[in-house]
């Protein structure tokens, strides 16, 4: 979890100084999430178990991503 905290409180960092930027970031990640969806779905049985590996992944950062201003608020409240 450690490793999760560090990456949520960087990227709210980085949402806070360029909200701009960051919705565009969040936007191509949210794609790129998306295409690995979909090459799992069409994935043959051969290569499934990488392709959702990856797909996983994927969703779980941009879940990550998407929330981070709010789970960093929360992370940043307790240390206070």
């Amino acid at each position: 979890m450690n490793a999760d905290r560090d990456l949520i409180l960087a990227a709210a960092r980085l949402a806070r100084s360029a909200p701009d930027g960051w919705k565009q970031f969040l936007g191509a990640f949210r794609a790129y999430a998306d295409q690995h969806r979909d090459n799992c779905i069409q994935s043959p049985l051969t290569t499934l178990p990488v392709a959702q590996g990856r797909a996983q992944l994927a969703a779980q950062l941009n879940g990550l991503f998407a929330d981070c201003l709010a789970s960093a608020d929360k992370l940043e409240g307790k240390r206070k």
